[in-house]
């Protein structure tokens, strides 16, 4: 794009005037020109008083690289939107823009991140590069991240690392929970299969504790449905006081017990698992200070087990199984 135009103006982004043979782009609603790597870095048009009214970008040209425009009144001119403002003044009236900026401090990758405002882009190896159209310019209201932006401390690649499976789902999570500071995301298989799905997410701990809890309370409604004929079969014999309302009422709350449970684990699930991610990352690399040997066994550490799923399928069935032969021989 010819730089002329702009030629005398300058980037909103940097605060740098543009110069010809300046990499420039325009921001398609409103006008407003930048240099293409300050508009990659932003991620978006920051020109936010531009949108809220509707109006187009206007050129304000200047002799001299000054950091404020000062007209001929002593004013100081935002260059953000144009506004003339008093010199004692410390904030643009009609923008908010400060105008005496620091215009060259570095903005981190989060910055402009509000609730739904846009999808989180993590990067592969094309850093810088994804979540952009085929002009190169980002989607209004995308926030760009590359493999070396951090969360809470630990590079995406890392997380991308230790995660293996899906992890595009779970690092979007895990920056809404450190951004804004919220525990709560929605897991279909947690809701359904809270014990299986936390140990094949490898979280052991939480695995084998909701064996224990579901096991525990599928008693009531095990006994329940093992006196019921199925095929001609009883798995439950003798079992007369299943037939009383005092069980019967055991029964549900257990039942409504459990499934309240699983509701909450389902929202709470990805949050139990970003814990156990940041946890284990942070181990290794505590134990292993060279990174390419860290990586390695945070690929060896993470993913998922079905190994896990398969052994807690069987301890389930064997409990069941062994609880059913204590009923009967008892009731014998």
């Amino acid at each position: 794009m010819e730089a002329n135009r702009f030629h005398g103006t300058r980037c909103i982004s940097c605060g740098e005037l543009f110069s010809d043979g300046d990499d420039i782009v325009v921001c398609p609603e409103c006008g407003t020109p930048y240099h293409r790597e300050c508009y990659q870095k932003e991620g978006s048009c920051i020109n936010i008083a531009l949108h809220e009214s509707g109006q187009s970008w206007q050129p304000v040209t200047e002799d001299a690289p000054q950091a404020d425009a000062d007209d001929s009144s002593g004013k100081i001119r935002c260059m953000r939107c144009g506004e003339e403002n008093e010199p004692d003044t410390l904030m643009c009236v009609k923008c908010g823009l400060p105008l005496h900026l620091d215009n060259h401090t570095e903005r981190p990758f989060n910055d402009n991140y509000k609730p739904g405002q846009g999808r989180t882009v993590p990067q592969g190896d094309n850093e810088g590069q994804g979540g952009v159209n085929g002009s190169g310019m980002p989607f209004p209201g995308t926030i760009t991240l590359d493999k070396n932006s951090e969360i809470d401390g630990i590079k995406i690649e890392e997380y991308a690392c230790y995660i293996k499976s899906n992890p595009l789902y779970f690092i979007q999570n895990f920056f809404r929970f450190f951004k804004l500071k919220t525990k709560v995301s929605f897991n279909f298989g947690a809701l359904f299969f809270p014990e299986v799905y936390m140990l094949y997410r490898k979280m052991y701990k939480w695995g084998i504790l909701m064996l224990i809890i579901t096991f525990l309370l599928s008693i009531p409604s095990f006994m329940y449905y093992g006196t019921q004929d199925v095929m001609g079969y009883r798995f439950i014999k003798n079992a007369s006081f299943v037939d009383d309302r005092t069980f019967e009422i055991i029964a549900r709350a257990t039942n409504y017990a459990l499934w309240g449970i699983k509701l909450l684990l389902g929202f709470l699930s990805n949050y139990l698992y970003y814990n156990s991610v940041r946890k284990n990352i942070r181990r290794i690399k505590e134990e292993n200070p060279d990174d390419t040997q860290a990586k390695q066994i945070m690929a060896l550490s993470g993913g998922v087990s079905w190994p896990a799923v398969i052994m807690g399928y069987t301890a389930m069935f064997a409990m069941f199984t062994g609880l059913m032969m204590i009923v009967n021989s008892i009731l014998k």
